[in-house]
Formats: C-alpha cells, structure tokens, sequence
C-alpha cells in the first residue's frame, strides 16, 4: 500500500498541472542566485502549462492512443463469454448522506458495458476496487453495478472484481474467474492499448470495445488557442497513459 501510494503522489507531482507549477516554483526560489536559469524555468513551466491546455496541443496527444483500435462495429458479430467494464474513478459524496457514486468516466464505460451486454445477452463484469489512496476502502465497481442495475441489468448478470487498484491488478483480478475465455473488453479509447495488452498477458481472448473517445475533428480558429480545464484535464489523462506505457515496458509487463 505505501509503494502504490507514493507511485500515485510521484505521478500526480510529474502530470500537470502539478509538475509545471512546481517547475515555476522552482524558478522563483533560484532567480535572485542564477537569474537566467530561473527565468527559464518560469517561462518553460507557464508555456507547457498554456500548451497542454489548448486543444490543438490535447489532440495531437490523446489522439493517437485513441486510434490504437477501432470503434466496435454495432452490428458486429462474434463469440464471447463476458463484458468486462474497468472502473474510472468514484466520488466519495458521504458529505451529503450518500455512498459512493461513479465519476463521469465510470458512468460511460458502465452504459458502453451495459449495451454490450444486453445486445450480446452476456455477463456484465465490473471491475475495479479504488486507485486513489484517498478512498482506499471505496469500491468503484461497486458504485457502477448500482447504475448498472438501475438501467435494467439483472442482477444474477452482475459480477463485481472490487479487490484490484489499477489495470494490471484488474486483469489478474478477473483472471481468476474467467480464464482463458473471450471477453469484450470495455474502457475508454486512451487507456484501450494498455488494457489489452494486460488481459492478453493473462490468457484472455479480447475484442477491443473503446468508449469515451476525448479526440475530436476541429477547425483551427482563435478559439482553438483559448486554455481550457477540459483540455488540461485531457492532456493529463493522455500524459498519464505515455508514462504508465513507458513504465510497464521497462518493468515488462508490456
């Protein structure tokens, strides 16, 4: 729990907007004693923080890892055993007298998953404990089986994996229940090229079933270079997926 704690605190300092406040910090603290070098360091964390915010910038970005597999054809046929849903974050909303509710992210794999689901007459596995160590003992798959049943599905169709904090414990996670069979594998278009990599390293057969696709086609106008919190938030998300393929590469998980 403390390595994956501190992994998260690393990686929220390094993604921006953290790692570029802290670049101008740093800045500000040696400007009196090398002036150049602390000018550089403000100007390069305030132009990469204006450049990730822009949409031009969070396109050529998120795009390509949205590419990596196609939109799953709605009159598709094949064979497979399962749904499989990976979870994308939970709000804790005790402060108002409610349990946990799905982010935005979870919501639309949970209705990607759902449609799947009842189109296919499959299984719907949900999976996904919490990676944020903030809410250790918050299930997100626990909090997307609630809308899941709320949009119909029954619930003897409902397998919840609530025990793994990220993609890689996910697919072992579900390994345990389902080896070796095909499943249609649903998250969002950014985080696809990992996820099928993981549950193909643990013996599934997957059908790549991307949603929330962040990418759009835009004509460039003055618009296009107005700084966004959707587009921070974007890039983020993009930056992220490069770091954790880079790091399950050298650590070969990838």
């Amino acid at each position: 729990l403390v390595m994956f704690t501190l992994a998260r605190v690393l990686q929220s300092l390094i993604l921006p907007p953290g790692g570029f406040l802290i670049l101008m910090a740093f800045g500000f603290l040696i400007i009196r004693s090398c002036r150049m070098l602390g000018r550089l360091f403000i100007a390069s964390g305030f132009i990469l923080l204006y450049a990730v915010s822009i949409s031009p910038v969070t396109d050529a970005l998120i795009k390509p890892l949205e590419k990596t597999y196609p939109p799953l054809q709605e009159k598709a046929t094949f064979r497979a055993d399962a749904v499989v849903v990976l979870s994308g974050g939970v709000h804790d909303l005790s402060w108002l007298g409610l349990g946990p509710q799905a982010s935005e992210t979870s919501i639309e794999r949970t209705v990607g998953g759902v449609m799947l689901a009842r189109r296919h007459r499959l299984p719907l596995v949900l999976v996904g404990g919490s990676g944020d160590p903030a809410k250790a003992r918050v299930s997100e798959a626990e909090a997307m089986a609630r809308i899941a049943a709320d949009l119909g599905v029954p619930g003897r169709d409902i397998i919840v994996h609530d025990d793994a904090r990220n993609t890689l414990e996910s697919a072992r996670s579900v390994k345990r229940a389902l080896r070796g069979k095909r499943i249609l594998l649903v998250t969002s278009a950014y985080h696809m090229r990992r996820s099928v990599v993981f549950f193909k390293k643990q013996g599934f057969e997957v059908v790549p079933a991307p949603c929330g696709y962040r990418g759009e086609h835009r004509t460039l106008s003055y618009h296009s270079f107005i700084p966004h919190a959707a587009g921070l938030y974007y890039s983020n998300c993009a930056l992220a997926e490069y770091i954790s393929l880079a790091w399950y590469t050298i650590i070969g998980e990838l």
